[in-house]
């Protein structure tokens, strides 16, 4: 290696994120020790700023964001009962972009956009039929990514150099993790003898991968066994878990070795978490009425988005509203990482997402303050 919501049977990562990270429902490899701390610090002090994007019909109240990048670029998308799942690229000049798969021409859009790095390009997943991976080059050209003798195919987190790392199906049913590289595919695998399936999700540009793995531990609360989270780095996979939680998810890691995600505490109520230099330090949205909080993405800045859930009581359809965020640390990252890589900025213009651009502008001139 070089520098590195649905409920089908077939929605694997819905499944998992729904029912591990947010719901409040009850190649050759060493094998590293666990690390992290045994206790979670105070929480990490941030300035948040809420988003919505709105829907087609103009509800407001699904939004989820995938990743930021260190110009300000943003991909994620909406979901909800009707439209489905529509993906977007939002620039640092408040500017739309839809994202969809190819062969759905004169069809609602289907892409459900994960990462973006410093060049514009994206990677995410597609519903067409089944799922299918996506590469999204900076000039919007779209590449379906399909595992080989895949039944489904997911990629996740994409570095600068344009590879991918995701999870695929077999056609046994089992879940293994990939990485991808201008048309290569590899199969990965965390060594862990008690591991059953494997779901990379970020790489950094130093080639380290995070991700969770599925223990054979199944019980009642957690069908397909407990989860935990792995750092891939220099050949040695090393496991860890959030201090006391019963599932651990890494979302993303960035150049400086830090690395955000969801666990689930014993109540299975949804937080998220930074990890650095071996601390970890609870993350939760502090605004009122939230009652989950998902991390999604980390830049080299240190920002990171998601999304976080509001109470909605009354409404049986949709009793919680999903809105976007990006936490920006209110002073410097104290973390002894240095910043490894550092490249020039190469951004594309994309076309704008047809919307009122008076009413997104009004919509977000609170956030463009906060950025300047």
């Amino acid at each position: 290696m070089n520098k590195g919501g649905h409920m089908g049977e077939n929605k694997h990562r819905f499944f998992v994120i729904k029912t591990l990270a947010i719901i409040i429902l009850a190649l050759h490899s060493l094998v590293g020790l666990a690390f992290g701390d045994t206790s979670a610090t105070q929480p990490v002090s941030c300035s948040f700023i809420s988003i919505d994007i709105p829907t087609p019909g103009g509800e407001l109240g699904f939004t989820h964001l995938g990743d930021i990048n260190e110009d300000g670029e943003i991909t994620g998308g909406f979901t909800n009962s009707i439209l489905g799942p529509r993906g977007f690229l939002l620039s640092n000049k408040f500017k739309l972009t839809d994202i969809q798969c190819p062969g759905t021409v004169n069809v609602e859009p289907n892409a459900e956009p994960q990462s973006i790095n410093e060049h514009g390009e994206i990677t995410g997943f597609c519903f067409t039929g089944r799922i299918s991976g996506f590469f999204r080059n900076k000039k919007g050209k779209l590449t379906v990514l399909d595992f080989p003798r895949a039944n489904l195919t997911e990629a996740v987190g994409i570095n600068d150099d344009g590879q991918v790392v995701g999870d695929y199906r077999d056609s046994g049913g089992k879940f293994h993790g990939f990485f991808w590289d201008d048309g290569l595919f590899l199969t990965i695998d965390v060594p862990f003898p008690e591991a059953t399936a494997t779901t990379p999700n970020g790489i950094n540009n130093v080639g380290q991968i995070v991700g969770f793995y599925f223990d054979n531990n199944a019980t009642g609360s957690f069908p397909n066994g407990h989860v935990h989270g792995f750092l891939y780095d220099n050949g040695i996979f090393t496991s860890f878990d959030f201090p006391g939680a019963l599932a651990t998810l890494p979302a993303d890691i960035n150049d400086r070795g830090q690395i955000v995600g969801t666990y689930a505490d014993t109540d299975l109520v949804g937080h998220s978490f930074l990890l650095e230099n071996g601390k970890f330090t609870t993350f939760d949205v502090s605004f009122s009425n939230v009652v989950a909080t998902q991390v999604s993405g980390i830049n080299n800045r240190g920002q990171i988005v998601g999304r976080y859930l509001e109470s909605n009581p009354g409404d049986l359809v949709n009793p919680f509203l999903s809105h976007g965020f990006i936490a920006t640390p209110e002073s410097e990252s104290k973390s002894k990482s240095r910043l490894l890589v550092s490249k020039p900025n190469d951004f594309s213009n994309f076309q704008r997402w047809p919307q009122d651009i008076e009413e997104l502008s009004k919509r977000f001139a609170k956030w463009a303050r906060q950025l300047k």
